[in-house]
């Protein structure tokens, strides 16, 4: 919050102090041309401006070829059809079914009245269902780590697709600020 209100105070300051500065130079103009000094009063230089016009017509169409870039990158991304390594319907039946398996071998116990039948009923069941967690654990494992393979393909493409945009954009406001400074070497020169 305190950052906040001194980021608000500073700009009220920067302000001020422009305002300021902008009074101080209208002041000058004025006193100039009042004593005569008109020669002192900078010369409006339209082909300065053209500059600094084409200058930032150049930066607004940069910024919008790398939206427009990265827009296309989102869309490709996201109408990507992923050929997955693994058949996820599969994968999940496998592991539906053998969690099911656990329950009712579990199920079976529990219908068992004496208490021998009972503890008989668990431990040998509950080798059966070892092994069949065991097996849960690895292929769900297994299919996690493929099918995040293939989710983390598309990202790097999407990435990569990003990065060319930002690279094109980086080398386009550079060109615009080479056109510039040559725009204004020869506005410079053209005055002298």
């Amino acid at each position: 919050m305190n950052s906040v209100r001194k980021h608000e105070r500073l700009g009220e300051t920067i302000c001020r102090h422009l305002r300021l500065a902008l009074f101080v130079l209208g002041l000058w103009a004025v006193r100039t041309q009042v004593v005569g000094l008109g020669w002192l009063t900078p010369i409006p230089d339209g082909t300065i401006d053209e500059c600094h016009n084409e200058y930032l017509q150049a930066c607004a169409s940069a910024s919008l070829a790398f939206s427009d870039a990265f827009d296309l990158c989102e869309q490709q991304a996201n109408e990507t059809e992923l050929e997955l390594s693994i058949d996820v319907a599969v994968e999940r039946l496998q592991i539906e079914l053998g969690a099911s398996d656990v329950c009712g071998n579990l199920h079976i116990c529990d219908t068992l009245e004496n208490d021998l039948e009972y503890f008989k009923c668990i431990s040998d069941n509950g080798s059966r269902n070892l092994e069949i967690l065991a097996e849960i654990t690895y292929n769900s494992t297994s299919a996690q780590t493929r099918l995040r393979q293939d989710y983390d393909a598309v990202y790097r493409t999407y990435l990569l697709c990003t990065l060319d945009a930002q690279k094109s954009y980086m080398e386009d406001l550079r060109q615009a600020y080479r056109e510039l400074s040559h725009c204004r070497i020869e506005a410079n020169d053209y005055v002298d």
